[in-house]
């Protein structure tokens, strides 16, 4: 009989701790980033409303439209080389959804760049237009995710770069 309550305590003992692994490594995963990602989250978080406000004014030239549904881990590196990462969707109008800390597993376009332009973003008046300037004067990088996305935003970048040189932009 002991032996039985001993192996329904192991079996729950051994579910208690595959749980605790589990959810440990997912909480494991947002403390990787740095100290100032958690305020810098609640400045994007509050940005938001007014950036969807505005976007649909906004010309982003050549990328506007292939930015459109895109799936975005928006990675920002400090002076220090520190990378905090937000994830986000954008919608058919360009409008920021499903914003949260960390990486989409699902993302489709990563979004990289410094920690003063994103802060530059997150204090503008219109961070929709500051966004599309960052964009443009190549401070807010875009790169696809998959061997499509890539292709597609190598070629995107490639003509943009080409057309600033040329001062089109």
């Amino acid at each position: 009989m002991t032996t039985g309550r001993f192996g329904r305590r192991t079996r729950w003992t051994a579910v208690l701790v595959a749980a605790l692994v589990a959810t440990s490594g997912l909480a494991g995963a947002q403390t990787d980033q740095p100290e100032w990602a958690e305020t810098s989250f609640e400045e994007f978080s509050g940005m938001v409303a007014i950036y969807n406000e505005s976007i649909t004014s906004v010309d982003l030239g050549i990328a506007g439209d292939q930015l459109q549904n895109e799936r975005v881990n928006l990675v920002v590196t400090d002076a220090d080389g520190a990378t905090a990462t937000f994830s986000f969707r954008l919608d058919g109008q360009l409008r920021m959804t499903e914003l949260t800390q960390g990486e989409r597993a699902d993302a489709t376009l990563r979004m990289s760049t410094d920690r003063q332009t994103f802060n530059g973003t997150l204090t503008a008046e219109n961070p929709a237009v500051v966004f599309g300037n960052a964009v443009a004067d190549g401070d807010i990088r875009l790169s696809g995710i998959g061997t499509t996305n890539a292709v597609k935003w190598a070629v995107i970048n490639t003509v943009a770069d080409f057309g600033r040189g040329l001062g089109l932009f």
